[in-house]
């Protein structure tokens, strides 16, 4: 019979091995004030005849590189204060928080950005997963949109902020690309025609835990009825 690893953190910092029998357990921190995060995170590591299997819950990154090409890439996170390393390959799924497909460069990705990991242990470095899996609950394509006044725009990263009305949200950062859309009524414009004061209407890739979003469609008011993209 198959043992299971579970690794799992009691807040004094070191890491808690136990093995179990024919179902995986939960190991929590009995400390009242643990950082709601780390009660989220989780390490699991199943021993199979192929190797070792690693799920990493609610890691947060701290490290990205390699964007600038398509793959390898490097993710680094913490789990329970511990530095992983996440080997991003061509073969890797790297989808978002409501599983649609994400970029294989990781464009999408931040540091801050809460990640759920499935892969491969390395065989001779502990802290280093080898990814099948790489799912970012930060971020997720909405089928809804934001409406708020422009307060700022950065010409130099055709990125602007903008309110968020009645979503809870401060402020929020717009980045535009070349495949972002931007309409006043019917008529196609460019990033330069938004102001400062300008009431739009945006929808796009939204980074829930940056307060950020990837625009795909821009529109100043009076806005225009239109169907909401597919994710």
């Amino acid at each position: 019979m198959k043992k299971i690893l579970i690794v799992s953190l009691i807040i004094l910092g070191f890491l808690v091995t136990a093995f179990v029998q024919a179902k995986s357990e939960d190991i929590r921190p009995n400390v009242s004030n643990v950082l709601r995060e780390d009660l989220k995170q989780k390490i699991q590591i199943n021993e199979t005849s192929s190797g070792n299997m690693a799920w990493l819950t609610g890691a947060k990154i701290t490290e990205i590189s390699g964007t600038a090409t398509a793959t390898p890439n490097l993710i680094k996170v913490k789990v329970f204060g511990q530095d992983y390393k996440i080997d991003v390959s061509a073969t890797t799924n790297v989808v978002r928080y409501s599983w649609g497909k994400s970029v294989i460069n990781l464009s999408e990705f931040s540091v801050g950005d809460i990640i759920n990991v499935y892969g491969t242990l390395d065989s001779t470095d502990y802290f280093l997963v080898h990814a099948k899996t790489v799912r970012n609950v930060s971020i997720q394509k909405l089928h809804a949109v934001f409406t708020g006044n422009i307060l700022s725009i950065a010409s130099s990263t055709n990125s602007f902020t903008m309110e968020a009305k009645r979503t809870g949200i401060a402020t929020l950062t717009v980045n535009t690309d070349s495949n972002t859309k931007i309409y006043s009524g019917k008529n196609l414009k460019s990033f330069s025609d938004l102001q400062v004061g300008m009431t739009v209407m945006t929808r796009g890739i939204w980074d829930r835990t940056m307060s950020k979003i990837q625009a795909l469609l821009i529109r100043m008011k009076p806005f225009e009825a239109e169907e909401d993209d597919e994710d």
